[in-house]
């Protein structure tokens, strides 16, 4: 997602995939003896068995003529050859550059002007549902009996909220635990007896941690406190449930939340400081590819340079590891298993696996909505799925698709896939808060977490009473404003 630059192509900043001619790729199959309209899936059939016509505007927010990483080539290879199946059209706009697509979206819809549909994420699927902004796909999918059962059980639910479904995914995310081998066989450790619970996670972690001086250190096991989402993974996979079920009750103070965030302060306390671990990222490890010198290394590619032990992460950090394999003497040798529970968590872990994605919505009375809902069923299929993962990191909801040799079977796109892909269908907790209120819950929730690091807070139990009832305002604030959300 760096800097956009202007080139002479068809696109321009604001449209950059238009509603053109047939894609390379597609034409690429064809020659091949591809099948690119065999199926009926997207193909443009209204209720009534007439083609579709017309064309949707659809917004998300990269810029895809000089695309950066997987999404932005994802939605290119989709639309281009959504588009050269001919019936409906959809083009691809970027209405504030590399910015966010938040706000411009909000503006469009005060003004009166939205798009057909847009790109959201699963903390916003809510949010959108929640404004009014977004329309329930219930209806559709009753009329054309879609099947459910083709995607997988996580990207599904993360499509839902209050009991509808109001997007469709794209590409889901997941967060898991990545655990290295290649450490563990050197450092003399069983790899065929990985831990389940947060005791021998610790044990494991102590043992792959080795110190060359002070605040230095030759590779690390484990640094909770910066795992993907860990505020909201780990509770979890401690037993608690962030919010009621109801979405009424902010529930960020149990013992289960406090025993978690503590948990994760205890393991870097006994590695080291959180200033020390913030200055071997920046001077003990290599800097990623997209990273400047001097810059805190992320945690997978910490974990990719044989630097890290345990990595709970998402599927994406395949590609940090697919990268790191080609500089290093001999590839990561990894296994992927759910996150490892807590002292009141689930005795089966397989539960403990958090969804999220990119996901596709829809304008609430908008007159392409038929349109928009062909485009999402050719997302969700197998062949859209092929083109949501080619050339990418990202993994296509569709189960059968996901398991397409031509992606699983590449050396640069099917790297962990074969390992992580049963996962997608073990658990259906949130790598984020669900909630419409999410944005105002979760700053509330964040603040205190820094500063109990880096010791600037003594009492997270005190603090996080604090923070659920500010909380707890954000909530009753939304619920008086909007009785009727979700319905």
């Amino acid at each position: 997602m760096e800097g956009h630059h202007t080139v002479m192509t068809a696109f321009t900043r604001r449209t950059v995939v238009g509603a053109g001619g047939a894609s390379v790729a597609a034409l690429a199959l064809a020659a091949c003896g591809a099948s690119t309209g065999g199926s009926t899936v997207g193909q443009g059939q209204q209720a009534g068995g007439s083609k579709l016509a017309g064309t949707m505007e659809f917004w998300q927010p990269w810029p895809v003529e000089q695309p950066t990483h997987g999404g932005p080539i994802g939605w290119k290879q989709l639309s281009e050859n959504y588009n050269a199946k001919g019936g409906a059209r959809i083009t691809m706009v970027s209405p504030a550059g590399n910015a966010a697509i938040e706000t411009p979206l909000q503006t469009a819809f005060a003004g009166g002007n939205p798009p057909d549909g847009w790109q959201s994420d699963q903390l916003w699927v809510p949010v959108w549902a929640a404004k009014g902004f977004a329309a329930s796909l219930d209806d559709v999918m009753k009329r054309d009996k879609w099947d459910k059962n083709q995607i997988f059980s996580s990207a599904y639910e993360t499509m839902t909220w209050s009991g509808k479904v109001w997007a469709m995914m794209q590409h889901p995310d997941i967060v898991f635990n990545w655990i290295s081998l290649s450490l563990m066989e050197e450092n003399g450790l069983n790899v065929r007896n990985l831990p389940t619970t947060w005791t021998q996670l610790d044990e494991i972690m102590l043992k792959l941690t080795k110190k060359t001086g002070p605040d230095q250190f030759e590779f690390v096991g484990g640094l909770p406190h910066l795992w993907q989402n860990w505020q909201y993974v780990l509770p979890q996979a401690n037993g608690a449930k962030l919010i009621s079920d109801d979405g009424r009750k902010a529930q960020l103070d149990t013992a289960e939340v406090v025993e978690a965030i503590e948990w994760a302060k205890g393991h870097l306390k006994r590695v080291g400081t959180f200033e020390a671990i913030s200055n071997w990222r920046k001077t003990g490890v290599q800097p990623g590819d997209n990273q400047s010198p001097g810059a805190e290394a992320g945690t997978n590619d910490i974990f990719g340079q044989k630097k890290l032990g345990v990595n709970v992460n998402g599927n994406w950090a395949a590609d940090n590891v697919r990268r790191w394999n080609k500089k290093m003497q001999s590839p990561l040798k990894f296994a992927t298993t759910a996150v490892q529970s807590g002292p009141r968590g689930p005795k089966d872990i397989k539960t403990n696996v958090f969804s999220g994605g990119i996901l596709e919505m829809a304008r609430k009375g908008g007159p392409k909505l038929d349109l928009i809902w062909d485009f999402m069923k050719y997302t969700a299929s197998k062949e859209g799925g092929y083109w949501v993962q080619l050339n990418t990191s990202d993994v296509c909801a569709n189960r059968e698709g996901a398991k397409d040799p031509r992606i699983i079977d590449n050396a640069d796109t099917g790297v962990g896939r074969k390992d992580f892909l049963p996962l997608l269908d073990t658990g259906v907790g949130s790598r984020t808060i669900k909630h419409p209120a999410a944005i105002e819950i979760q700053a509330e929730y964040s603040k205190p977490l820094t500063p109990f690091l880096r010791d600037e807070v003594g009492s997270i139990r005190d603090a996080l009473k604090e923070a659920n009832r500010l909380a707890q305002q954000k909530i009753d604030e939304f619920w008086q404003q909007n009785p009727s959300a979700g319905k």
